[in-house]
């Protein structure tokens, strides 16, 4: 749903450059191909936090799962994501999956996420209704944010 094929549209805190545009987090490609051209999203706030990437969906949705993607170790020659695949050097650690109910944000059930270092977390709950979603990153090993997907899925 989150995707702009969809009519999703991603906006973020910051962007470090022209090469990490926040466009590409919704563009279907989980593995950040083309990382530093294109590949998806990095803050420009080194060692400050929160940062956040935003969702803006096509109207009202029901969705009872988010999916993040960070980047992978292996950046330059990347593989599709699993379940089990790690990071040590440049995913997020900690953050929150959060949806807007129509005054405030508030974070999906299970969706503190604290001590990551998954590529790929998945984050189900029981279905919420909203216009939006947000990623707000509060940690990562070396100060910096950076997002490849977001997913969102409905019921």
């Amino acid at each position: 749903m989150a995707l702009a094929s969809n009519g999703g549209v991603a906006s973020a805190s910051s962007q470090y450059s022209s090469g990490f545009p926040v466009a590409p987090t919704i563009d279907g490609d989980r593995k950040g191909l083309n990382w530093g051209a294109g590949g998806g999203w990095n803050d420009a706030t080194p060692g400050s936090y929160p940062d956040w990437v935003e969702i803006d969906f096509a109207g009202l949705k029901n969705i009872g799962e988010i999916d993040v993607f960070t980047v992978q170790d292996t950046y330059w020659n990347p593989a599709e994501p699993t379940g089990t695949m790690t990071f040590t050097q440049y995913g997020i650690t900690n953050f929150d999956v959060q949806y807007w109910n129509g005054s405030s944000w508030v974070t999906v059930p299970g969706g503190g996420v604290t001590n990551n270092n998954k590529v790929w977390t998945k984050v189900a709950f029981s279905p919420v209704q909203t216009t939006k979603i947000r990623i707000l990153v509060n940690g990562s090993p070396d100060g910096y944010s950076r997002i490849t997907e977001v997913e969102a899925w409905g019921t």
